[in-house]
């Protein structure tokens, strides 16, 4: 009789201690694991890839809604931008026939316009004031509105928005790609896209009665001299009006 009750006390107490080792098993794995989790996450955010300060946006240029079949290959097919401190210039040519170019400093809020076209190499500056000017000439207003999608443009991550013109007669409604992946900022301050913050990979303008819609096909790291965006000596300044109405002049041979 003694000896079963003794059996039975050295069962008991090999059964608690196998419990609490049990626990304290689960309790190291537990942290353990909580560390390895931690650990995972640091490794996320330390290869976060960071957004590209300086470098060339490729954008591929097509005209959804134009009939002329013949004149649509003499559009241009392709825009370059280039960036680089808080400074982006737009490059537009079509086989040696003209070249326009827009160069937007975010940091002092100027924009410089460039046309060469034939003899004509003409060039205007314009302040804050003379941007919105050009807008409002150029651009009919519309609503922006934010999405719930997104999607991978030349590899990077773009959020979603919706334009909509106020008139329904005004134009086609669009759809902005954005993207925070390239380090731009107040990108968009000197066009009609000015409630975006990010920078632009996907978009449509309406322009003399032509939509150009622009996708980017390759965003590259790469360094850009700060004279990129100088003007050249042999451009001549002229005003807002005079170059609206030159470029307005090769939009109707279009």
């Amino acid at each position: 009789m003694s000896i079963k009750l003794q059996k039975t006390i050295d069962t008991s107490s090999y059964m608690t201690h196998k419990s609490i080792f049990s626990l304290k098993y689960f309790a190291i794995l537990l942290v353990a694991l909580t560390v390895l989790v931690h650990s995972c996450d640091s490794n996320k955010e330390e290869k976060k890839t960071p957004a590209i300060t300086e470098g060339r946006i490729v954008f591929k240029m097509t005209y959804p809604y134009y009939k002329e079949t013949f004149m649509l290959g003499l559009l241009p097919k392709i825009m370059t931008m280039e960036f680089k401190d808080n400074v982006y210039k737009n490059t537009v040519t079509q086989g040696g026939l003209f070249t326009t170019t827009l160069i937007s400093d975010c940091n002092t809020k100027k924009v410089h316009l460039l046309l060469d076209f034939g003899p004509k190499h003409i060039f205007c500056e314009l302040d804050e004031g003379l941007t919105q000017k050009m807008v409002d000439t150029l651009f009919n207003p519309i609503d922006i509105v934010k999405v719930d999608n997104f999607d991978s443009i030349a590899g990077l991550y773009c959020e979603k928005y919706i334009a909509i013109y106020k008139a329904l007669d005004d134009g086609y409604d669009s759809e902005l790609y954005c993207t925070n992946g390239v380090k731009i900022e107040n990108s968009n301050w000197c066009n009609q896209f000015s409630e975006v913050n990010d920078v632009l990979l996907g978009y449509e303008v309406s322009q003399y009665g032509l939509v150009t819609r622009f996708m980017a096909d390759s965003v590259i790291a790469e360094p850009i001299k700060i004279t990129v965006f100088d003007i050249p000596d042999n451009f001549k300044e002229v005003s807002l009006e005079h170059m609206l109405y030159e470029l307005g002049e090769i939009f109707k041979q279009l």
